[in-house]
């Protein structure tokens, strides 16, 4: 069992350092970014920033994020009582395909990669009986899909509610610095504690014959993991993303960064899992000035869906396949 353990902490660590490294960079693009030639910028501090801040966002998941905690149990979501190799390989195909988009400098969704993996290694294992659909339906799939038209909405609705200033680029670039990194520090923060109780979940199933360290423990190992995928691969995503995407304009930016720390936040405290993927994709979409969605955007709300949730549920099948030809 202690073997069994610290190989699922260790595929635990791996999936929590992919989402560190490929979620920070979505959360501190307008600190890398050359103010003068909106290109990418290297920098290390905009890493410890981001880093810190989802570190932190995930330790206190475990005061904040209970129901979404509950959500993602495995109990919750399959009427099977799934062995600890289950877990195992759906943790792993979950970070096999994270770690991949990463190194391919691509943005992916953990949330869909974590259900996906669940939900068809749970499929072709046991068969389609074996899911709660209801609860998969109504708790995790649909709270996903209108995770980005709520955030829409929420950028709609800052927009109309704040007064519109005229010449902000004039303020105080000392001022609008300090906007920048709050809105950064307070995306980083609510991914931390959206995403990390869906982690610590599967986490804390392997550690079920150890019931006084089955919550703490998936906890610690989450944020650390998070820290340092956001030090040592952090710039490699919001590399991408500068280069594909024109900078908003200030305002519009703090609006998004906003609408996104609000609303992930929201949603793990009341045990809605939106995907931060999604959601950072559809505010940060919004044009400034005609108020319509990217083509970036919408591509980046389709992606999750139509790509990751199935190639991480396929690498947890041959994670599974894998380990029962090596160990029987």
């Amino acid at each position: 069992m202690l073997v069994e353990e610290a190989i699922g902490l260790g595929v635990l660590f791996v999936l929590a350092f992919g989402n560190g490294a490929n979620d920070v960079g979505k959360s501190i693009t307008a600190l890398m970014r050359d103010p003068e030639t909106a290109a990418f910028q290297p920098s290390y501090k905009p890493l410890v920033w981001g880093g810190f801040f989802s570190g932190l966002g995930s330790a206190s998941a475990i005061l904040i994020s209970g129901r979404l905690f509950s959500v993602f149990t495995p109990q919750s979501i399959l009427r099977t009582s799934p062995g600890s190799p289950f877990i195992l390989a759906a943790l792993a195909g979950a970070a096999a395909w994270i770690l991949l988009g990463t190194l391919l400098r691509v943005p992916v969704s953990t949330t869909h990669a974590i259900v996906g993996a669940v939900v068809l290694e749970s499929v072709y294992l046991f068969g389609s009986s074996s899911l709660e659909w209801n609860f998969l339906l109504w708790r995790i799939l649909f709270p996903l899909a209108a995770g980005p038209i709520a955030a829409l909405i929420g950028v709609y609705l800052l927009s109309r509610l704040s007064r519109r200033r005229q010449g902000i680029e004039l303020e105080g670039s000392s001022r609008v610095g300090i906007a920048h990194w709050s809105s950064a520090g307070a995306v980083a923060f609510g991914r931390g504690v959206n995403d990390a109780p869906k982690m610590a979940a599967l986490g804390a199933f392997i550690l079920i014959a150890t019931p006084e360290q089955s919550i703490w423990l998936p906890y610690i190992v989450v944020s650390v993991a998070v820290v340092a995928g956001s030090l040592v691969w952090g710039d490699r995503v919001a590399k991408t993303i500068i280069g594909r995407t024109a900078p908003l304009h200030h305002g519009q930016r703090l609006k998004a960064d906003a609408a996104t720390a609000v609303l992930v936040s929201a949603g793990a405290y009341f045990g809605d899992p939106f995907s931060t993927t999604q959601v950072s994709a559809a505010t940060g979409g919004t044009d400034r000035k005609q108020g319509h969605v990217l083509r970036s955007a919408v591509r980046g709300m389709a992606l999750p869906w139509v790509v990751t949730l199935p190639a991480a549920g396929l690498l947890a099948i041959a994670a599974s396949l894998i380990a029962a030809r090596l160990w029987g």
